[in-house]
Parts: structure tokens; C-alpha cells; sequence
């Protein structure tokens, strides 16, 4: 049984591996991804568990609530690693050639606002079922040459889509443990959101970036491993989530992956400070709304948001964060994060911040 157990232990890293590389390379399942603008990662809502795996075994606490509000700011525009300012991405008639790289509209700040309530429950002590419910607040500023839209803004808000997961430990040490996980994104959130754009008089369909959710059924996959030593935990994880279908509007947001590792240092006590680092990839989206067209053949797309070709690429994030846990089972975590490289599929508004915080508790 020792021996047994010893050589899964060593083939452990190799299945981490195995799974980051086929998230990766997966992308003949479907193409696309864009716009998860505010990224609420699927591995925060399988980690959303207030009780720790080493204590989960003493304690007799079977719900978890959590309410967590992020904020993310896109600005700068990217064309692969090269950044763009806003005047090489606007097109401007007499001084500028048409090209794929400008347009006659652009977005100049893209803001995004989450508000999450994710509950899970304990079924065993290594089986847990989670459910989160966003709501999503956007809001777009614009420049243009179009008369009376030299300067304007979108917003949307609603309820986004839901999803519900279950994960299980796989294997357990005295002081670590390996989990999996996978489940179901419901398209709930609204993907027929309008606005008053310079595309036509009155409101038109809102670019992909101001829609509420992906309009198809989602289903995400996650592989994690935790380590807790006496000072430190750390651990690594691989996500990856398969868009399937084709939504209402005739188009598919992209697949998306991500390898992340992590360390929280404890000898603080109640106030744990940690960093992560990951690398996120998404593809760009298949199909496309032909509401968002213009009847100009060689240049159909009259914004970056607008073109299902400028989504997508790749980025790694650096995330430093800061966790207050009670023994009564209360704990709050803030976390800040910023791009350190990007490649993006382009030109397309880069992520320029992320700050979340989550409360919650278990009973």
C-alpha cells in the first residue's frame, strides 16, 4: 500500500503537467474567447471554501457563503506584444490608409464591475458542490469620427451566467492535497444588450465586450495541488473551460486555459499576505453577430469590439494579496492584480488592473 501510494506521489507533477499542456493545446475542440473582461477565475470559485483542507476533516461546518466585488480597468490597446495608442488605432480620414488596425470608433476606457455570491456545500469531507451568481455593471467610453460621437459612452447591467461546479479530492497527504473539479456554466446572462451607438440612429445591438454573458453552455475543468507547511502554503493549479455550441446571435466566445502557482505565507497569524502568478490564454471568438457589421465590404467592422478576429491571446498575471481569517470561521481576502506580459490579438484594450475582495464564512 506504502509503495502504492509513493509512486502515484511521484507521478503526480507529470499529471499536472499533462492536463496544463492539454488545456493548451485543445484549441481544435471549438475556437474562441473573448471577452470574461472581468476574469473571475474558475479556479476562485472551486477554491472558495473558508475552511482549509488540512481542518476541513475536524470541523463539522458543511456550507460555505461568500459575497465577493471586483473591479477590472481596460485602457492601453495591444497588436500582439506592441502597445497602440489611441490615435494609431482611430482611423482618420485624409491623414490615415484604412487598415485592420483602425477604425472609425474606439473604445478609449473599458470598466467592468462584479458582484458575486457563491455558495458550496460539503456532501463529504472530499466532495463539495459550489454555485455562484454574478451581477455585471460595464461601461465604455468612446472616441469617433462619426459627427455627434466625437466623445461617448455604453453601459449594460444585469444579472450574469450562472455556473455550478463540484470538486473531490483525488489524494491526501498529512500536509497535502490533490483535487479535481468540473462543472457547468448556464447561459443566463443576457447576450441582446443595446445601446445608442454611431452605427445607426437610436439603439443597435451592443458590441461583444457590453454583453452579459457567453449565451452558451459552458463547462469548466480544474486540477489542483496544495501543499501547507509550517510557514508557507503554496500550490499550483490548471483550469480550462470548453465553450460548446453556437449561442442565438451565431457565435461562440473562445476556450479558454490557465496554469497558475501560488504561496501564502502564515507566520502572521490572522493576517496572511500571498502572490500568485499565472498564465491565461484565450482564443478569439467563432462566428460572429452580423448586427454589428456595416455595409462596407472591406472594412465590415467599425470597432476593435466589434471584429470577432481582435479577441483573444495570451497574458501573465502578477497577484498580490492579503487574507484576515477568523477562528470563528469570518474571513475577508483583498486581492490586486496586474498584467507583467501581454500578446493579445489585436488591436485590443489591455487589462490594467484587477482588485477584488471576498467576504465570507461557513456554518
Amino acid at each position: 500500500m506504502m509503495a502504492k501510494l509513493f509512486n502515484v506521489e511521484r507521478a503526480r507533477p507529470a499529471l499536472l503537467a499533462g492536463v496544463a499542456w492539454l488545456a493548451l493545446e485543445n484549441t481544435a475542440i471549438a475556437q474562441t474567447v473573448p471577452t470574461d473582461l472581468l476574469d473571475l477565475s474558475i479556479e476562485e470559485l472551486f477554491d472558495a471554501n473558508v475552511v482549509s483542507d488540512a481542518d476541513r476533516k475536524d470541523s463539522a461546518q458543511a456550507w460555505h457563503v461568500s459575497y465577493t466585488y471586483a473591479i477590472a480597468d481596460y485602457d492601453e490597446y495591444y497588436i500582439g506584444t506592441r502597445s497602440a495608442s489611441y490615435e494609431d488605432v482611430l482611423f482618420t480620414p485624409g491623414a490615415d490608409v484604412r487598415s485592420e488596425n483602425n477604425y472609425p470608433v474606439v473604445p478609449t476606457e473599458i470598466t467592468q464591475e462584479i458582484h458575486a455570491v457563491r455558495i458550496a456545500y460539503d456532501f463529504t469531507n472530499t466532495l463539495t458542490v459550489r454555485a455562484q451568481l454574478p451581477f455585471v455593471m460595464q461601461s465604455t467610453e468612446h472616441i469617433s469620427i462619426v459627427p455627434g460621437y466625437d466623445a461617448f459612452n455604453i453601459s449594460s447591467e444585469g444579472v450574469g451566467d450562472v455556473s455550478l461546479v463540484m470538486d473531490s479530492r483525488i489524494a491526501q497527504s498529512l500536509n497535502s492535497v490533490w483535487k479535481i473539479g468540473g462543472g457547468i456554466s448556464v447561459p443566463t446572462g443576457s447576450i441582446d444588450e443595446e445601446g445608442d451607438t454611431p452605427r445607426a440612429p437610436g439603439n443597435q445591438q451592443l458590441p461583444y465586450t457590453m454583453q452579459l454573458g457567453s449565451g452558451t453552455w459552458d463547462f469548466p475543468l480544474f486540477l489542483s495541488f496544495r501543499k501547507y507547511e509550517s510557514r508557507w502554503d503554496w500550490g499550483m493549479d490548471a483550469s480550462f473551460t470548453w465553450r460548446t455550441g453556437t449561442n442565438d446571435r451565431q457565435y461562440r466566445l473562445g476556450n479558454k486555459a490557465g496554469v497558475g502557482v501560488w504561496a501564502v505565507w502564515k507566520e502572521a497569524g490572522t493576517i496572511q499576505p500571498g502572490v500568485r502568478v499565472d498564465y491565461r490564454w484565450r482564443d478569439d471568438i467563432h462566428g460572429e453577430d452580423g448586427d454589428l457589421r456595416v455595409p462596407i465590404p472591406a472594412f465590415p467592422y467599425p470597432a476593435p469590439v466589434t471584429n470577432p478576429n481582435a479577441f483573444g491571446g495570451s497574458q501573465v498575471d502578477l497577484t498580490a494579496f492579503l487574507r484576515l481569517a477568523s477562528r470563528k470561521g469570518w474571513y475577508a481576502e483583498l486581492a490586486y492584480a496586474q498584467p507583467v506580459f501581454l500578446d493579445l490579438n489585436g488591436p485590443q484594450t489591455s487589462e490594467k488592473y484587477h482588485l477584488s475582495l471576498e467576504i465570507g464564512t461557513s456554518f
